[in-house]
C-alpha cells in the first residue's frame, strides 16, 4: 500500500462517515488487516489497496462518492 495511515493528518481531519457506510466498512475490513483510517484513505482515494483488496476498494470508493438520495 502507498499512502499515509496517520489518523492525524492534515489531509483528513475529523472526516465523518455516514453510520452506514462505516458498519459496511467495518464488515468488510474483517480479516483484511486494515485499519478503519485505511478503509477511510482507500475510500476517498488517497491510499492505493494491495492488488488483492481491489475489489475492496471498488467497494469503499462507491460507497464514498454515492450521494446521498435524501
Amino acid at each position: 500500500m502507498t499512502g499515509s495511515t496517520d489518523q492525524n493528518t492534515s489531509e483528513h481531519p475529523g472526516v465523518e462517515l455516514p453510520a452506514a457506510l462505516a458498519d459496511y466498512a467495518d464488515r468488510l475490513l474483517l480479516g483484511t488487516g486494515l485499519h478503519a483510517a485505511d478503509a477511510v484513505l482507500i475510500a476517498s482515494t488517497h491510499l492505493d489497496p494491495p492488488g488483492e483488496l481491489r475489489g475492496l476498494a471498488h467497494a469503499l470508493q462507491a460507497g464514498w462518492f454515492a450521494e446521498d438520495p435524501a
